[in-house]
């Protein structure tokens, strides 16, 4: 299945104190911003991938150990699909745990579905399928 890096998931302790930064000194255009329950999400392009900022806003707890280990930085890395479905069933077969079952919905309207980071490499892998995208 054709995957392309999407977006890399960015821990911060306060999205606000990060915008400067993003927007300002690194010039990334703007996206715009999500709530989720217990998730809050900005978004920035960067040329084909974008950077999802993510801060926990009522106990996300995989935003707080990366915020506790590490102060901030890299949440996870999210691959753009086709089909997120096929490609959690493909991970499963292959023998890979799932976070997600089945799709859900997630940020900017597109479908996600994680695999679980309990693997040999650790990382903590989305798999987004994302209507804006085309895949030929």
């Amino acid at each position: 299945m054709q995957k392309r890096l999407h977006h890399l998931g960015w821990a911060v302790a306060s999205i606000a104190d990060s915008l400067p930064v993003w927007s300002e000194l690194l010039g990334l255009p703007d996206l715009g911003f999500e709530s989720f329950p217990g998730l809050d999400v900005q978004f920035f392009a960067a040329g084909e991938c974008m950077i999802e900022l993510l801060e926990s806003s009522g106990g996300d707890a995989t935003v707080d150990a990366v915020l506790e280990r590490n102060g901030g930085g890299l949440h996870h890395l999210a691959f753009g699909v086709p089909d997120v479905a096929a490609a959690l069933e493909d991970c499963a077969k292959k023998g890979l745990e799932l976070l997600d079952q089945v799709p859900r919905l997630g940020a900017r309207g597109t479908m996600i579905g994680f695999i679980d980071p309990h693997w040999p490499d650790g990382t903590l892998v989305e798999f987004v399928q994302d209507p804006t995208w085309q895949f030929d």
